[in-house]
């Protein structure tokens, strides 16, 4: 009996013993700021998009073959580039020439017009040569005025089609903010990617066109409150004031544009898509463009490393 009330004696004062500072829980404070640097940008999961380029074959002053655009973009450490859609042979072919050159294609561009009887065909069949790659179709859509109510219904009916052809194929539709379509406003684009409710149906962010049609208006909370639907996105050099192209699309190293604070609004939403650099219209050789472009993004990107 004394060897078991010495036993319980020596539980009751191990269980009273102070904790170690090792084992003794931390207080608020300490809980606080280890949650915020758990939350800290220099604690986060390094964020690497891929970077592609678009549009640099317009006004090229080079005026490159695809050959020659695909090793340019390659050399200058761009991960792909983006096109209008090819169909048929040519689609074949030119996947053929990028895959050669080690070079992706994250987006290709289309035309839809709601005004007119729509037929997949052409557009389903590249799509099926698509499968397995990181493309997303990105779509135009016109025949209406901007958010003219006569564009809804063949809208949802062609975007819920073709996510379905999308769904099979592996890739996604992303509708593209332009100037002057029926979905020139990212609002309006995001409303009908609710509508037609298709996991493969999401929306562009395209900022000359986004600077273009809503000026200085904050596209933060958009972001936040539709990160799931942001497929891609396009960034460029722009002064936020200007009226034309030239001033709306600059390379990254020029204008007064925040595209640091545009990036780190991408990363808190978690967006996981690619980002192109727009050229369309800029004057010049693109390989010298684009190189000071790639500079600018360099420098961006030191933000985001562990």
């Amino acid at each position: 009996m004394n060897a078991v009330l010495l036993m319980l004696s020596l539980i009751v004062l191990a269980c009273a013993a102070p904790c170690s500072a090792q084992d003794a829980p931390a207080d608020s404070g300490q809980r606080e700021r280890q949650d915020a640097g758990q939350r800290s940008p220099s604690k986060q999961k390094a964020w690497r998009p891929k970077l592609f380029a678009f549009c640099m074959d317009v006004a090229d002053s080079k005026h490159r073959s695809l050959p020659e655009q695909a090793r340019m973009l390659r050399e200058l450490g761009f991960d792909g580039a983006a096109y209008g859609l090819w169909v048929g042979e040519d689609l074949e072919r030119n996947l053929r020439t990028l895959d050669e050159a080690g070079l992706q294609v994250y987006m290709f561009e289309t035309r839809i017009n709601l005004a007119q009887p729509f037929e997949a065909g052409a557009l389903a069949e590249a799509m099926g040569k698509l499968k397995g790659r990181p493309a997303i179709i990105s779509v135009q859509l016109h025949g209406f005025p901007p958010g003219d109510p006569r564009g809804e219904e063949p809208a949802v009916r062609i975007l819920h089609q073709l996510g379905d052809v999308a769904a099979k194929c592996g890739v996604r539709v992303s509708i593209y903010n332009h100037v002057g379509n029926w979905t020139e406003s990212v609002p309006f684009a995001v409303q009908i990617a609710r509508t037609v409710n298709h996991p493969q149906i999401g929306v562009n962010f395209n900022l000359c066109h986004w600077l273009k049609v809503e000026g200085r208006k904050d596209y933060r909370p958009l972001l936040r409150e539709n990160a799931d639907r942001i497929f891609v996105v396009t960034i460029n050099g722009a002064k936020v004031a200007a009226k034309d192209w030239t001033g709306l699309i600059q390379p990254l190293d020029q204008g007064d544009f925040d595209n640091r604070q545009l990036l780190a609004a991408l990363r808190e939403i978690g967006y996981r898509g690619p980002i192109g650099v727009m050229c369309y219209g800029i004057p010049g050789d693109a390989g010298e463009y684009l190189q000071r472009s790639m500079k600018a993004w360099r420098t961006w990107e030191a933000d985001w490393r562990e």
